[in-house]
């Protein structure tokens, strides 16, 4: 496009000094030359012109599908909020829930064995797992746990075997490896320790 635009002011330029030598009055024979120049300059534009315009068709080529994948993706990139937001951050114990039946809620985690998660995010309110109230308000976690507070009754095996952790058992020495520096013996985790849950 710059291109064009200074071929354009190149032309109009030229066209003001031919029109300045006119009126100083040319012979015919030099008019056809200076006509010529002017012709071959032009012809020549028009090439740049052309070639610029293929240029930009190419490039216009190139876009369509980009805007079309980009569109799919913010498509994409809704959807997948859309269908976050029905995962709800927190929720109010209703008269006869329990921790799993509420873990068991389909836009909770649909699943009654992951209970454990909602204790431990609320154990500031929950003394016992067994005893909640309704109208109280929980913390509902969602996303990838890069870490976790052992409780009592822990151990690396059971982290492991949390369906929100690895769910396979077999998987707890990735945990002991990533807190060797807290761990002495992978037989022994204590209360209130945090935990990395390594992802890689």
């Amino acid at each position: 496009m710059k291109r064009i635009i200074l071929a354009i002011l190149v032309l109009g330029v030229f066209s003001t000094a031919l029109k300045a030598e006119d009126k100083k009055g040319l012979t015919e024979e030099e008019a056809q030359t200076k006509i010529q120049v002017c012709q071959q300059r032009l012809d020549s534009l028009n090439a740049v012109i052309k070639q610029l315009e293929q240029q930009l068709q190419g490039l216009q080529n190139e876009v369509t599908p980009l805007d079309e994948q980009i569109s799919a993706i913010q498509k994409e990139i809704q959807e997948l909020k859309d269908e976050i937001a029905k995962y709800p951050s927190e929720y109010t114990v209703q008269k006869g829930d329990y921790l799993a039946k509420i873990a068991a809620m389909r836009y909770i985690y649909n699943n009654a064995k992951a209970w454990p998660r909602i204790y431990r995010a609320n154990r500031d309110k929950i003394k016992n797992p067994n005893l909640i109230y309704p109208g109280w308000v929980l913390k509902i976690p969602h996303g990838l746990v890069t870490e976790i507070e052992v409780i009592p009754g822990d151990c690396l095996w059971k982290i492991a075997g949390f369906t929100w952790i690895y769910n396979d058992p077999l998987q707890w020495p990735r945990i002991y490896k990533a807190n060797k520096d807290k761990i002495k013996d992978p037989d022994l985790i204590y209360p209130g320790q945090i935990l990395s849950i390594p992802r890689d």
